[in-house]
């Protein structure tokens, strides 16, 4: 016997055994008879499981899509909230840089005065001042107060019209035997 002979009674062999499997019982239940071969379990196991994993592969689950969804939202949520909060921060923080510029630049220009100037005499006064650049409007209020006859204290505040209640108050004495 030649081998091309052996390999066509093998594929014989093979192919009788897959018909006594098709004809044989297909559900559990009917498998009482000894004539079940216990390899044909195997093979349905193996199958069944062939057949999970395909239907596995296709896609998301709905569970799978909505967990994803939720953490993708709760990320996107909390950097927005962030990105506002920083920008409130930084507005915030540009406003008291402005009022505590428009006060330092007053009280230099006070202390450039004389000592016996119209501007230094005692008293409360105010002035509405407004950026160029954010068009935004301040009020800048100093009060002059003569402690004694060689020397005066100017308090100076400064705010925003639209927050009133962030204020940068600064105070300048002045000596007129020291000469600032």
């Amino acid at each position: 016997m030649n081998r091309n002979d052996m390999k066509r009674q093998e594929h014989h062999a093979t192919f009788e055994k897959s018909e006594e499997i098709s004809k044989l019982p297909t559900t559990r239940n009917s498998h009482q008879n000894s004539q079940w071969p216990k390899n044909t379990m195997r093979n349905e196991a193996l199958l069944k499981n062939q057949e999970r994993g395909r239907t596995r592969q296709r896609g998301f689950t709905l569970v799978e899509f909505l967990v994803s969804f939720t953490l993708v939202t709760l990320l996107i949520t909390g950097t927005v909230q962030l990105t506002i909060h920083s920008l409130l921060v930084k507005r915030n923080a540009d406003l008291n840089l402005k009022t505590a510029e428009l006060a330092s630049s007053f009280l230099e220009h006070i202390k450039s005065l004389p000592y016996e100037s119209e501007e230094l005499k005692e008293g409360f006064r105010e002035e509405h001042v407004k950026s160029i650049i954010s068009e935004e409007t301040f009020r800048r209020e100093w009060n002059v107060k003569d402690i004694d006859a060689n020397l005066k204290m100017i308090e100076v505040e400064c705010l925003s019209e639209n927050r009133r209640f962030k204020k940068t108050r600064l105070v300048l004495y002045l000596s007129r035997e020291l000469g600032f």
